[in-house]
């Protein structure tokens, strides 16, 4: 009683409110108006309509009950019994009631046109109604827009606490600089979640249909699949090392939040054979033009599938890693020696080797992207490629300044230059994944003249294991999807996939592909890209005009289907002959344009479309700073992912 005699005796009635109202909590963890608005409804609690506001205010009693994500019919019912009082009081200025006869009206209409903006839906299963909506579905997109590096950040402050003690950071504030651009962090967050929900409302679908039968337990295993999706992407300059771009996760958690782009390690499928056809080329096992045979193979019990199935003979060795053949992977493998693989992939990683071949095991199933690695380890591997071989050492700090200005902390030079693979052999590898985007690849893009830009990268697909079948209720699917590519300035890894190992529709090329190609294009529009995918090096080497489809040369007049320019080759190894199949004019009057067309394993999206349709690029946000202000489980298996 005294606490309320003070309180009303030191502030006004509004003030009490305000206070009363930035402090009250409701549900789903939002404490105050504000935050529960921005949760609910994704706008300010200054812009909240009075039907939106009925519903807030219905909350208050019960949170845990009466909010509109757990139970929404009886948030409904709520809302418009306090919609009807409101009207009702005559101390009330309530816009529905301004004409008297008709308010019962008015307030229908606002409730219909709250539900329509929000998309309530009914749902019959077995005489019962159940309610769904995207209210509540605006909690990342919020967090997004206060915090959108969350995991770079937690990373950046988990450096900041190890190295300056809790005396030293009380004692002054310290801006800390560091690598990531905020245009790419913002292009590429706004990719992955369009990504993850492309298959999230493929699954949601499934779902629904489910509860139409009344079959809650498939249901409520579909829901369990829906909520495991998530994804990741990390975007390194290979030229210096800078993360630029860094997604852990599909959305903020507000409990732990994991960082899957630094500590999910996951089997990245065929996007490894970029660095085996690499070695490969190093090794002068094979050269982009080289003949070799998919075929049956039977290696001390070990017999490597096709994501096709069957097998298609004789092939260049650049349509074999186009195609994604997993016994030519295989056999370059072997040859090369699975030591020779691990040695090359711990210098890239800069981790020792017995720590790697203690992590992945040595098999020639690594061909095929056994090894479990991280998205920041994968983009590392085609860093390595586009920086020519030369290893690629990951930073995320620029320098770090007190309060008074001085640098406290920089970073020690990057002046590692180690050679790892030899830059000849790093430029054929590229080239030939050029081929991955092509017609004949698993991930073909066409695109218009004003929209190109060169590019090259790898899908990877990694097929739910059969045992997940039967805990699933029988699904199949893929477990994860990857792709991992370079274009001018960045290389990027994109993965989508399932924490809890569940099988879910699509393939890399359907799945991680477009987001990767979507992050590139759209950063296209809005900061554009140099010319260039290799840059220049030393080398004894040779570029040649070759023909993809039969890897000989070109005639002055490129009488071919796949015309391919400026093709790297050891010098001596390019070929001889010159290609005699004729081009049609059917070929040659083909319109360019953007279409993307996923053409390896995986499972259809249902009614899905892998065409990629591009809205405006996002605008840049309306503030950025350089500087960070800081204040004083998963199913491992030996057998091949497949493709």
């Amino acid at each position: 009683a005294y606490c309320t005699y003070y309180i009303e005796n030191q502030y006004d009635k509004e003030t009490i409110l305000a206070m009363y109202m930035n402090q009250i909590f409701l549900g789903e963890g939002n404490v105050g108006l504000e935050e529960a608005s921005r949760y609910y409804f994704n706008k300010s609690a200054t812009s909240l309509t009075p039907a939106e506001a009925a519903l807030l205010t219905g909350v208050i009693p019960a949170p845990s009950i009466f909010n509109p994500v757990r139970n929404l019919h009886i948030a409904l019912a709520r809302q418009k019994r306090i919609l009807f009082d409101m009207a009702n009081n005559k101390e009330l200025h309530f816009e529905e009631k301004q004409i008297e006869k008709n308010f019962e009206n008015k307030i229908e209409e606002s409730i219909r046109k709250f539900k329509s903006i929000y998309g309530v839906e009914e749902v019959k299963a077995n005489e019962k109604v159940r309610y769904t909506s995207k209210i509540g579905k605006f909690g990342y997109d919020r967090d997004f827009k206060i915090n959108l590096a969350p995991d770079f950040n937690d990373s950046i402050r988990d450096f900041v606490l190890k190295k300056f003690s809790s005396e030293e950071l009380e004692r002054k504030s310290i801006n800390v600089y560091t690598t990531l651009d905020y245009v790419k962090q913002e292009i590429a967050q706004i990719a992955v979640r369009e990504g993850v929900d492309k298959v999230r409302n493929s699954l949601e679908k499934r779902r629904k249909e489910y509860l139409k039968k009344n079959n809650k337990k498939e249901a409520k295993r579909e829901k369990e699949i829906i909520s495991g999706m998530n994804g990741s992407l990390v975007s390194i300059n290979p030229y210096n090392g800078h993360i630029e771009a860094l997604i852990g996760s599909y959305g903020i958690s507000r409990i732990y939040q994991m960082n899957r782009a630094e500590e999910a390690k996951r089997q990245p499928g065929s996007s490894i054979k970029g660095l085996i056809y690499a070695l490969a080329l190093e090794k002068r096992i094979i050269t982009p033009s080289s003949i070799v045979v998919d075929e049956k193979l039977e290696i001390k019990g070990y017999s490597p599938k096709n994501w096709y199935g069957g097998y298609k003979g004789q092939m260049t060795a650049r349509q074999a890693l186009a195609q994604s053949v997993n016994t030519v992977s295989v056999k370059l493998l072997q040859e090369m020696g699975v030591e020779y693989f691990l040695a090359k992939l711990a210098l890239i990683l800069d981790i020792p080797y017995s720590e790697l071949n203690e992590r992945i095991g040595k098999n020639l199933s690594l061909a095929l992207g056994s090894g479990e690695l991280s998205p920041l380890e994968l983009s590392l591997v085609y860093a390595t490629l586009a920086n020519g071989g030369i290893r690629v050492k990951p930073q995320k700090i620029l320098k770090i300044v007190d309060s008074d200005g001085i640098e406290i902390y920089i970073p020690p030079e990057n002046d590692d230059r180690t050679q790892i693979i030899d830059p000849i052999a790093c430029a054929m590898a590229i080239n030939m994944m050029e081929a991955v985007l092509s017609e004949e690849g698993t991930m073909f893009i066409k695109l218009k003249d004003d929209t190109r830009f060169p590019m090259a990268g790898k899908t990877g697909t990694v097929q739910s294991p059969r045992q997940a079948k039967k805990k699933w209720g029988g699904r199949s699917g893929v477990r994860d999807s990857w792709f991992a590519g370079i274009f001018p300035g960045l290389a990027t890894s994109v993965w989508i996939g399932n924490d809890r190992g569940a099988p879910f529709p699509g393939s890399g090329s359907g799945n991680s592909g477009q987001v990767w190609v979507k992050y590139a294009l759209y950063l296209k529009r809005r900061i554009g890209f140099e010319d260039y995918l290799i840059r220049p090096f030393d080398g004894d080497f040779v570029r040649v005009d070759i023909c993809g489809e039969t890897g000989e040369l070109l005639s002055d007049v490129p009488d071919c289907k796949y015309p391919l320019y400026k093709q790297y080759y050891y010098r001596g190894d390019e070929p001889q002959k010159i290609v005699d199949q004729t081009i049609s004019d059917e070929i040659k009057n083909d319109p360019i344009e953007f279409n993307i067309d996923g053409q390896e394993e995986g499972v259809d999206l249902g009614d899905e479309t892998n065409e990629i349709k591009l809205p405006d690029p996002p605008a840049p946000p309306e503030e950025i700073e350089e500087e960070t202000n800081l204040p004083v489980e998963e199913n491992k298996e030996e057998t091949p992912p497949g493709n």
